[in-house]
């Protein structure tokens, strides 16, 4: 299954290939559509650079800095929101908002309030909080009602409560939501440093070669870029196997409990 999994993806992207390189050939102007082969030239030209471990570098962090914050007033806030449906009423019109809000308004908007290095930070924070808020308090909202009341029956503390009704609960919704909001983060903030142009930053280095007309300098950032954002993806697939596996294995051992009682 693995196997022809991977055939399957492997034909994929080599017809990605094929298309791109006839379109290139059909086209015949480089400035519009770079060929397959001198895009890859200008991948190892790129890595080669000096400036290119300190725009991934920034970017990396930006990105990072952004999507913590976002993850930590989710959390907070998804709970609140989850436990108390006045909090969560009173949430909701923000949260619409945002939703609602295009991207290059937030970044013109970010532009005028803070400084250049800030600007793709609040960016990120801003477009990916209601994904992470959501899905916690969606994952509130799933919790076994019956578990609340024998909690409560047998004064369990709060404390306890949380940790072992709410968090199982929540975790696979907050997992799906942090996979999601991190693919996110990446496209705002490169989005971000293009318009507010900071010193260093993939986005930055795609908007220089953009002046100068560099197409094939273009597409080798987007694949640097797209590079960034698989290998966050993978991490928080595996963060997320991780969990879910250990969840099985208490429930396991708990079912084991059960039947030698």
């Amino acid at each position: 299954m693995n196997r022809r999994r991977y055939v399957v993806v492997f034909a994929g992207v080599a017809s990605i290939l094929v298309v791109w390189k006839i379109a290139s050939n059909v086209i015949d102007a480089e400035i519009i559509l770079p060929s397959p082969e001198r895009t890859v030239a200008e991948v190892f030209t790129v890595v080669s650079s000096p400036r290119f471990f300190a725009s991934v570098l920034a970017t990396t962090r930006r990105g990072i800095a952004g999507f913590l914050v976002s993850a930590g007033l989710g959390i907070v806030l998804g709970i609140a929101a989850g436990l108390s449906r006045t909090i969560g009423n009173g949430l909701r019109p923000s949260i619409v908002v945002i939703q609602s809000t295009p991207v290059m308004a937030v970044i013109l908007l970010a532009l005028i309030w803070f400084r250049t290095e800030t600007v793709p930070v609040f960016v990120a924070f801003l477009m990916t909080f209601p994904i992470v808020f959501g899905n916690v308090r969606d994952g509130i909202g799933t919790v076994d009602p019956h578990l609340i009341e024998m909690a409560r029956v047998y004064r369990v503390s709060r404390t306890r409560t949380l940790l072992s009704v709410y968090v199982p609960s929540v975790a696979p919704f907050f997992l799906a939501g942090m996979r999601t909001a991190l693919a996110l983060t990446w496209k705002v903030v490169i989005a971000a440093e293009i318009l507010s142009q900071p010193r260093y930053g993939i986005g930055s280095e795609m908007n220089e070669a953009r002046i100068f007309l560099i197409t094939a300098r273009v597409f080798a950032w987007t694949i640097v870029a797209i590079s960034l954002a698989a290998v966050g993806d993978a991490t928080m697939y595996a963060v997320s196997r991780a969990v879910i596996g250990r969840r099985a294995a208490i429930s396991r051992k708990r079912l084991a409990e059960i039947d030698r009682g």
